[in-house]
């Protein structure tokens, strides 16, 4: 069979349309679509800051042969134009890479195009219990008011800016309605120094999300950070921690060993290449 592969026509949800590619048949059947999407963040993959997602869909109804031969076309064609993109910041390390979905057939298939395992991991800690920590004098928390909209429009536009994922605001709804949750913000002199989110899961203190400005890191307030999320399950009762790390924020799992955790499991693959 012929397959065309084409641009889509027009821009679409934020992303260029020469990003995103269509499959067509010799009579213009739909035969799948494909994306990249670059993006760059320091915060959270420090080691390879130019991040290029790529994605490839082909349709349901198609036969275990003509599913091999479309996504390769449309792997070879996304490809690439993920490496035309990553010319644009030669400067940056860049890491070209697929993922988010439980589909071990597509993850295999990337795997067979070189691409490396890497991974989710989820961490765990105990937390001793006679722990205690008290914040220094100079610094003071701040809760987010999930019923306030102008600290929720903050708060996400913070978060979209830290982490590699946007925030999904149900997500985070549903995550408030766990014991014990809480979204905090640590201050000193009123200047933000970085936040959390935690709660309870399972019978675990389970870490959302830490960060820290730019401007704190080096001063030892992750480390803060992460004493006071320890008293805070230590106090509700629950003494073990568990967070989960992407494998290429090296920096924070770096942290989360020298505190005491451990890597206990593998979840999603984010296979990909680093150029």
């Amino acid at each position: 069979m012929i397959i065309e592969i084409c641009n889509s026509e027009e821009d679409q949800y934020g992303n260029s349309k020469e990003n995103i590619f269509i499959a067509l048949g010799e009579h213009g059947e739909y035969l799948g679509s494909a994306f990249t999407y670059p993006a760059i963040n320091c915060h959270q993959t420090p080691d390879t800051p130019y991040l290029i997602y790529i994605s490839i869909n082909s349709a349901g109804h198609l036969d275990e042969s003509l599913n091999k031969k479309v996504s390769q076309r449309l792997f070879d064609t996304v490809l690439a134009r993920a490496k035309a993109l990553r010319t644009q910041h030669p400067e940056l390390t860049a890491r070209i890479y697929a993922g988010f979905e439980p589909d071990q057939e597509k993850m295999d298939f990337y795997l067979g195009n070189e691409f490396e395992e890497n991974y989710i991991m989820v961490m765990e800690a105990s937390i001793p219990d006679s722990f205690t920590y008290t914040l220094p004098e100079a610094l003071e928390t701040a809760p987010l008011n999930l019923n306030c909209g102008k600290e929720l429009t903050e708060y996400k536009e913070r978060y979209d800016e830290f982490f590699v994922t946007p925030l999904n605001l149900e997500a985070l709804a549903e995550q408030a309605r766990q014991p014990f949750f809480t979204n905090l913000s640590f201050l000193k002199d009123g200047k933000l120094l970085g936040g959390c989110t935690i709660f309870a899961r399972d019978g675990c203190g389970y870490i959302e999300t830490v960060y820290v400005v730019p401007e704190a890191r080096g001063t030892g307030s992750s480390k803060m950070i992460m004493n006071y999320i320890f008293n805070y399950f230590s106090s509700n009762g629950l003494n073990t921690a568990r967070l989960e790390v992407w494998e290429l924020n090296t920096r924070a799992a770096g942290l989360y060993r020298s505190l005491g955790f451990i890597n206990v499991e593998k979840q999603t693959m984010f296979p990909g290449i680093t150029l």
